[in-house]
């Protein structure tokens, strides 16, 4: 045997994610006011970058100029000079009140949800690929505090390992309840963290899940029956129930200082379809050319050197801040092109004409990763002739057989259309809607309209029948 030792050389690759790339995913799932949030932080302790003189951070500016630019309809281009500033004037004697005034503006906001938790999540024991984990879920709830999306979907492989660890985090912080995937799961895990296990939290769950209606109906004697329990403990069950919050993120997110600014404007003109982007919602950040040389005018050389070092940094990290708004911005942009070309309809006739697509067929046509698409969708909004409308609701799964098949946003539609017809008559049972969609060659299951009919918060319709 021989035990001499050698040497082999091998070859690896290995993609290898630079600090600044990670930090341009974080931006692209940053809604606006989170984004003013990050600008807000650096403005404080980058001296490199000032704001120009005409910025002002107010709901205001964004409704007189959107007023202005629908007047005006001008043509559907987009310049990055916004995002990187290129023409850098001097300081001003101005610049610090415009930076006052930004800073006022964005801390005078009302903390949103996603502050609420980053806040708690950042005095946790954590590593660094745990908090960037907590970070990017915490990006991945809507207002109600819910997942719009499964949550492995928002994660790489390798931050996959760390997602039970954090869910259960999550899920342990103000408000409770959040984080999973609906109002029903809400309340089980609420009523889990107040102690609830065992049996009594397997019927709890039960009643929850499958009998809500019957008790709203006032059947609570056949309800009692159907869980095995008796009428007492399912009337101490349903009154703890009604002391739980289902919607655990509304209280952060209604009032009236809350309003949503959109990202794209999408609108008819014409027979054509006409995109702006939102990009004076956001300052037109500058580099100041004056900083860049103020080392120079420290005449002790060793003080100069320190000086030196501290303004390439800071400029390096302002640089770094414009860019990766640059590629926010590019990349929403682009993707606003697709939207309105594979939702031309919708665009110009309505929720009844949105077609089928998912986030896996849009990254494919914009060559990047699906959770890209998924991440510069979340939370975010356009500007339509229909309303304002989340960007992720333009994506939807297809119902129905092969060759006619139906976006299920677009047969939720129908649902709601049928019902409005029908008011003063009758209620309709799920399965005469099925029947209904059915003969307008829209195949759907009886269950498929009981479950959109929830989705769109109608009652069934031994309840309306009621009303």
């Amino acid at each position: 045997m021989d035990l001499r030792p050698s040497l082999s050389v091998t070859q690896k690759q290995q993609l290898k994610l630079s600090p600044q790339l990670i930090q341009s995913f974080e931006l692209m799932a940053m809604p606006l006011a989170e984004l003013q949030q990050r600008i807000k932080a650096e403005i404080e302790t980058n001296p490199a970058l000032e704001l120009p003189a005409s910025w002002e951070i107010s709901y205001d500016r964004f409704a007189r100029e959107k007023q202005q630019s629908e007047a005006s309809r001008v043509d559907d281009s987009y310049s990055d000079s916004s995002a990187y500033g290129s023409d850098r004037s001097g300081y001003d004697s101005e610049a610090t009140e415009r930076q006052s005034r930004f800073l006022e503006g964005a801390l005078s906001e009302r903390e949103s949800l996603g502050e609420h938790l980053l806040s708690q999540l950042g005095c946790e024991q954590l590593s660094d690929e745990e908090y960037e984990v907590g970070e990017i879920l915490i990006t991945g709830l809507d207002a109600n505090g819910f997942f719009t999306d499964e949550p492995e979907t928002l994660l790489n492989e390798r931050q996959r390992s760390h997602l039970p660890k954090m869910l259960a985090l999550l899920r342990r912080l103000d408000p409770a309840g959040i984080a999973v995937r609906s109002w029903r799961e809400s309340l089980i895990a609420q009523a889990e963290i107040q102690g609830m296990e065992g049996e009594e939290l397997e019927t709890f769950s039960r009643l929850v899940c499958e009998k809500l209606e019957l008790m709203r109906s006032g059947k609570s004697e056949q309800v009692a029956k159907e869980l095995g329990i008796d009428a007492y403990d399912l009337e101490v069950l349903y009154t703890f129930l009604k002391t739980l919050t289902p919607f655990p993120g509304q209280s952060f997110s209604s009032g009236p200082e809350q309003f949503v600014i959109p990202e794209l404007s999408i609108r008819r003109d014409g027979e054509e379809l006409v995109m702006q982007m939102n990009d004076y919602a956001l300052p037109d950040l500058r580099i100041q050319a004056s900083f860049e040389h103020l080392g120079d005018q420290i005449g002790n050389e060793e003080e100069s050197k320190k000086a030196t070092a501290y303004i390439n940094e800071q400029i390096k990290r302002a640089e770094s801040l414009l860019f990766q708004v640059q590629v926010r911005n590019q990349t929403l942009y682009r993707l606003g092109q697709v939207l309105m070309k594979r939702q031309r309809e919708f665009f110009l006739a309505g929720p009844l004409y949105i077609k089928p697509l998912t986030q896996k067929e849009v990254a494919s046509e914009l060559g990047v990763h699906e959770t890209t698409v998924s991440r510069i969708s979340t939370a975010k909004w356009v500007d339509t002739d229909w309303g304002l409308i989340p960007i992720k609701g333009l994506f939807s799964s297809a119902v129905g057989e092969e060759g006619a098949r139906y976006s299920k946003e677009a047969v939720k539609e129908m649902i709601r259309r049928i019902l409005e017809e029908h008011q003063g008559a009758k209620a309709l049972s799920d399965q005469k809607i099925s029947d209904i969609l059915q003969e307008e060659g829209v195949q759907v299951a009886r269950r498929t309209v009981a479950k959109y009919r929830n989705e769109l918060n109608i009652d069934p319709s031994f309840i309306r029948g009621t009303n």
